[in-house]
């Protein structure tokens, strides 16, 4: 076998990494990607002993250098020994990979332009599911203390499981059986300040974070033994300007002109009213609340022979959000185009064709002549509310494995098998409120008699002037009272069981190093469960929520009407309420009312007998269909060949080989009935009974072949150049594959009548997929430690997910049973289209290229030469489109993948003196992008505007035991931002706060 033998200052980092610390992480990591054999000579070669981050940045350069695939790293020291709050923030630090922010922290990851949705996750080489949110996994559910190293896999090998085409993420844990000592035990504690979180009331501006691990051997060093607990306890608190996303339509009234000639569709305007697009709703939020996660990780290795090891681990996290979202609401803006009964005046114009509203007066009742409500005829088109929602999500993820290896000359067999498990409780309860002339009159009245002045101001904060008594009632309990109590909880629970054996054969060839091949056997499930409560009935909720709560009259007496049925509103009494302000730059909008949702609860409703369980319900049908299991199973193989060879005085290594993988997926749930009333009879949770609709499983079978390849070109100790070719697949979000939809017989051609099918999601989804080409150079520095790489990305998808018709569909290929009449009219009918969600044949291309720069300065006379830096960027770039409504009842607008910043980088300032002192400023930057907002519990997509995000760390070594530290995270306090198709239709404007850490760490 051809061998690389490195230069004396490679083989010197070589031997000075394999020193490194292991001891911020505990379970045993799977093997790294075999690189070819090294014949390192050290016996005149000095160790270099390097310490803080710029050890951790040698470690993760040396990875890279010697994996066999294009890979980005992460070592323990950049992410356990410093105050990350999860893996997250360190991982998105490096080139192409990008970090959505939940609540102010790192959540979801994207890499190479691609959203979270097409990234697969290991840990120790094992698949990892998601707590919630289908397949993207939510990083900050890992603590940072209590993993040992990252990878980012960019391009993919046979020996790889399948699933990541935007890449590969390898969270590993440790070996005991490593550590550098007998036993090691470490400890770090730290305090934490939020600089917002005392402007609200559900915050404390204080938390912690402790963690503590263990590492021994045992029996001679046969038997590993370590665990590891990590707390996590810190304010959860933003501050939130939320505008509804607005909706397109003709006013019905002699409004300002506009230029527009054309309707919402496209069509021309025959005089009259005119097109206009206009707010719906705005919020105005103070988020507080808690987090609170407790990670755990415990592992054994046992090695008994050189020949035999087995080991085992389990990583378990309990992440509770608590999120408690108080604030003002202002809805019915949109009632507008519907023919307002409220006034309109002063309307402020934007947009090309000055055909967008984006300000105005509002008023409730301009001509004093208005019926309150609940009165007979009193309507509630727009008005205030006070909205106390509980958003909380309790979740939990478990990973537990177990892996036997033997080895028999030449032959290695590993047998590994594993679970995986996350699940989350989502609460999503909320109390309204109201505002009246009187809240202790006999009959109180719903305020009509305001004024608003709003008016957005792109993305800056808008201009909200409500008229001094209302704005006064929203803090005083004699006029706010509260109107409804809502429950819409869902569950969600991600399993993942697999199984895989393994074997490797040491060739001593001159072309191959070593063959590996394999099979896996995993099977991953999907379940979800919608359930709703709301006090009083469904018919009129919706007005009744802004006051309108008599829900029915006796009207033969006009003159007299009587109550026939009716929600009383509660009365708040002391103790029940605060008086609070969103503070910050949003102090400006006034002071308003904040109450304890179950404190309300039981005050108004369970002291007076009534049952606020959640349940599912025939009254709104999605509680039924929203709740699917989906259950994947696959069985694969592989076959790669590992090269090592030499090209006249350069090496060649690297690897080629293919995957093939059989699916099945099925889909469990409720499809609307051929005819109404025939389906399967189901009782909800009220005592109401349907049947409409037939229990079902549908599904489909698949096999896929991927091929790869990955080839590495040693040019000299310090440069390589690398290729890698794979044919790349990422499963369908799970939710996606729901079974549902309903039956059309309305179509006929030529005298046949088709069965048509119109769903939003389908059992028939298959793989995204996707050829991809990577080609990188790396130069590495010799006079210094550092690097140079340029690489270069393409990937030609071959179909994107999106909601399209399928003509003449096979619907017995999915398990679909078509009627064979139409049952109203008895005729017979011919199976026809199916509209969901489909793999369309529209593919293209994402392409871009990344830089990436590390540089150490130890050849600067001191104190200088403990100064470095490193940083990387990527531009890229996609002809794939993502239909996107920017307005209700407007026409789909073309824009970039979910996801996808054009231009994404990072950059780190570090300095470290004399291996006591070390200090650095992080920089994270990121294009716009298209996600997805939140607006009273329905997901909209949305712009998100460019974010950078500044952070600093510094550490101190008091001595070989104690290290002090301190950071400041988000020091900008930057906001998270979006907007509707242009600047001019505000999104989302949300601020987070400064998050200051400070504490010690230990080692024994």
């Amino acid at each position: 076998m051809k061998t690389f033998k490195p230069s004396a200052l490679t083989a010197a980092l070589l031997v000075g990494g394999m020193q490194l610390s292991v001891f911020s992480s505990l379970v045993m990591a799977q093997e790294a990607p075999q690189a070819p054999a090294q014949e390192v000579e050290t016996a005149d070669i000095e160790v270099i002993q390097i310490k803080g981050f710029r050890r951790s940045l040698i470690e993760s350069l040396n990875v890279k250098r010697f994996a066999d695939t294009v890979v980005e790293a992460v070592s323990a020291d950049d992410m356990g020994a410093l105050p990350d709050v999860s893996i997250a923030d360190s991982i998105s630090r490096l080139p192409g990979v990008t970090a959505v922010r939940t609540g102010g922290q790192s959540s979801e990851l994207n890499i190479r332009g691609l959203s979270g949705n097409f990234v697969f996750a290991t840990l120790n080489g094992r698949e990892l599911v998601s707590n919630q949110g289908g397949r993207s996994v939510q990083f900050d559910q890992y603590p940072s203390e209590l993993i040992n190293s990252a990878q980012v896999y960019k391009s993919q090998k046979a020996s790889l499981i399948e699933g990541g085409v935007a890449g590969t993420i390898e969270l590993k844990t440790a070996n005991p059986l490593l550590n550098d000592k007998e036993h090691t035990f470490n400890v770090q504690v730290r305090g934490s300040y939020n600089d917002t979180a005392s402007e609200h009331p559900d915050a404390d501006e204080f938390g912690s974070r402790l963690s503590f691990a263990y590492q021994g051997k045992f029996l001679d060093n046969t038997l590993g033994l370590g665990f590891g607990y990590a707390r996590l306890d810190q304010p959860n608190i933003s501050t939130q300007f939320v505008n509804s996303q607005p909706r397109c339509g003709l006013l019905p009234y002699d409004g300002p002109a506009v230029t527009s000639d054309v309707d919402c569709d496209g069509n021309a305007v025959a005089g009259g009213a005119k097109k206009y697009i206009v707010p719906t709703s705005f919020n105005l939020n103070a988020r507080g609340g808690k987090e609170l996660r407790d990670g755990y990780v415990g592992t054994f290795t046992f090695m008994p022979t050189q020949t035999l090891t087995w080991s085992g681990d389990a990583f378990y996290s309990k992440f509770d959000s608590e999120r408690k979202d108080r604030g003002i609401f202002f809805d019915g803006l949109g009632a507008l185009i519907d023919g307002p009964n409220f006034g309109f005046t002063k309307p402020v114009l934007s947009g090309a064709n000055n055909d967008v509203i984006v300000g105005g007066i509002y008023s409730g009742n301009p001509t004093g002549n208005a019926v309150q409500a609940p009165l007979p005829g009193g309507r509630i088109p727009m008005g205030f509310q006070l909205t106390s929602d509980d958003r909380t999500v309790n979740s939990e993820v478990l990973s537990v494995g177990s892996n036997l290896n033997l080895v028999f000359d030449d032959l290695s067999v590993s047998f590994d098998v594993s679970h995986s498990t996350g699940k989350s409780i989502y609460l999503d309860s909320v109390v309204r409120m109201a505002l009246f002339d009187d809240a202790r009159a006999d009959f109180p009245l719903a305020t009509n008699d305001y004024s608003v002045q709003y008016e957005l101001n792109g993305l800056n904060l808008p201009t909200i002037a409500i008229d001094a008594a209302s704005l006064a009632g929203l803090s005083d309990p004699n006029r706010m009272m509260v109107t409804a109590l809502e429950r819409y909880p869902n569950r969600e629970k991600n399993e993942a069981t697999s199984a895989k054996l393994d074997f490797n054969y040491a060739i001593d060839g001159d072309y191959i190093s070593s063959i590996e091949a394999g099979v896996r056997w995993a099977e991953r499930t999907h379940d979800f469960d919608r359930k709703m409560y709301r006090y009083g009935s469904d018919g009129d909720f919706l007005d009744r929520r802004n006051g309108k709560w008599v829900s029915s009259w006796d009207l033969t007496d006009p003159d007299n009407p009587v109550i026939r049925q009716a929600f009383a509103p509660y009365l708040l009494q002391p103790g029940d309420y605060s008086i609070m302000n969103i503070g910050g730059e949003m102090a400006q909008y006034g002071d308003f009312l904040a109450v304890n949702n179950q404190q309300i609860e039981n005050a108004w409703l369970l002291s007076n007998g009534v049952d606020t369980s959640a349940g599912k319900s025939w009254a709104n049908a999605w509680s039924f269909l929203e709740s699917n299991i989906v259950t994947e199973t696959t069985f694969a193989g592989y076959a790669q060949a590992n090269l090592d060879m030499a090209v006249g005085n350069m090496q060649l290594y690297g690897n080629v080989g293919v995957r093939v993988i059989r699916s099945e997926q099925r889909s469990t749930g409720l499809q609307s009935s051929p005819e109404p009333g025939t389906g399967d009879c189901i009782t909800d949770d009220f005592g109401v009974e349907s049947c409409n609709y037939d229990a079902v499983e549908q599904g489909i079978d698949y096999t896929d072949v991927l091929p790869s390849m990955n080839l590495n070109l040693k040019m000299t100790d310090e440069d390589q150049l690398r290729f890698a070719v794979a044919r790349v697949m990422a499963r369908p979000e799970m939710p996606d594959m729901r079974v549902g939809g309903s039956w059309d017989f309305t179509r006929v051609e030529q005298g046949i009548r088709y069965a048509d099918l119109n769903a939003n999601t389908s059992p028939a989804l298959k793989p995204f997929y996707a050829v991809q080409y990577d080609l990188s150079y790396e130069h590495y520095f010799t006079e210094t430690e550092g690097a140079i790489v340029a690489a270069l990305f393409y990937k030609d998808i071959k179909s994107t997910v999106q909601q399209t018709s399928q003509q003449d569909f096979n619907f017995a290929s999915v398990g679909i049973d078509v009627p064979a009449v139409n049952p109203e009219t008895g005729v017979p009918v011919t199976s026809g289209n199916y509209s969901a969600k489909f793999n369309n044949a529209e593919g293209g291309y994402i392409r871009g290229v990344e830089l990436a720069y590390t540089q150490t300065f130890g050849f600067l006379p001191e104190p200088f030469n403990g100064l470095g830096f490193t940083g990387n960027v990527s531009y890229t770039e996609s002809e794939l489109k993502n239909e996107f409504t920017a307005v209700q009842g407007g026409a789909p607008e073309s824009s970039p993948l979910p996801g996808l910043s054009k231009v994404v980088w990072s950059a780190a300032v570090f300095y470290d003196y004399n291996d006591v002192f070390s200090t650095r400023v992080n920089v994270r930057y990121r294009d716009d992008n298209i996600g997805n907002q939140i607006s009273l519990g329905q997901s909209q997509q949305a712009f998100f505007k460019e974010e950078l995000i500044v952070d600093y760390q510094a550490s101190y070594q008091f001595n070989d035991t104690f290290q002090g530290v301190f950071s400041v995270s988000n020091i900008t306090d930057e906001p998270n931002m979006s907007y509707f198709g242009e600047e001019y239709n505000t999104g989302t404007i949300q601020y987070y706060g400064r998050q200051y850490y400070v504490g010690v760490n230990a080692k024994f």
